[in-house]
């Protein structure tokens, strides 16, 4: 019973009558259910916090019968590598994000862990979809008003940096399109080239045959015979 109670719980299906039972919106219930889990249970709550951040931009739901899938369930085992890799390195993202994002570490004896964090930040590499989910351009922005010049200076060149790659991969489908473009146009050059010196040959090359030489007179035949016996 047990078993089977745990195995329910597990269903979103349960969790779906669980919650259609209150009769509320659903987005409604998440607000209100971290409110009291902050107010009633503090501790557990921050210990919990970064784990509930995690899941917000890690979880994936797969529409087959309605249940959860991990990342690591996935049957392509090189898209299982990277997207574990990705989920690694948002969870990390994340929790440097909430270190960046604590008001308490905005003093002067804090800088050295901001600007530990901020250095961890620069290290990894982080894609647009990254970026965009985690919203860690934000939190970073925040803190190019610190009182510290190395911290403004590294947050500039994170900003930076990432605009610059943004950029970058932006323009990469463009570029390919305009190599692939190029690439066609100097092949119809070679072959323009090519047609070219084709005709040149076949007009410097003429092949004469036989019917087509001059025909000699009957004349000039007779006179040439005469000649020959004079000598």
């Amino acid at each position: 019973m047990f078993v089977a109670m745990a195995d329910a719980k597990q269903s979103l299906d349960y969790w779906r009558k669980y919650f259609n039972s209150a009769k509320s919106d659903i987005f409604d219930l998440i607000d209100n259910a971290i409110l009291v889990a902050a107010v009633d249970c503090p501790k557990e709550f921050k210990g919990r916090k970064n784990q509930i951040v995690e899941k917000l931009y890690t979880c994936q739901v797969s529409l087959h019968n309605g249940d959860y899938e991990h990342p690591k369930e996935e049957k392509n085992s090189c898209n299982s590598g990277n997207s574990k890799e990705n989920d690694q390195i948002v969870r990390e993202v994340v929790r440097l994000k909430e270190v960046l994002s604590d008001k308490q570490l905005y003093k002067s004896d804090s800088d050295l862990v901001l600007y530990e964090s901020l250095r961890s930040l620069q290290m990894l590499q982080l894609s647009a979809e990254i970026l965009n989910s985690t919203v860690i351009g934000r939190t970073v922005s925040a803190l190019q008003k610190h009182n510290s010049s190395q911290i403004r200076k590294l947050v500039r060149s994170l900003i930076d940096g990432w605009k610059i790659w943004s950029e970058v991969k932006r323009k990469q489908p463009e570029e390919v399109s305009e190599m692939s473009k190029l690439e066609v146009a100097k092949k119809k050059l070679r072959e323009g080239y090519q047609r070219i010196e084709n005709a040149k040959r076949q007009r410097m090359i003429q092949i004469i045959e036989p019917t087509d030489l001059p025909k000699l007179s009957h004349e000039k035949r007779r006179s040439r015979k005469k000649v020959g016996k004079d000598c």
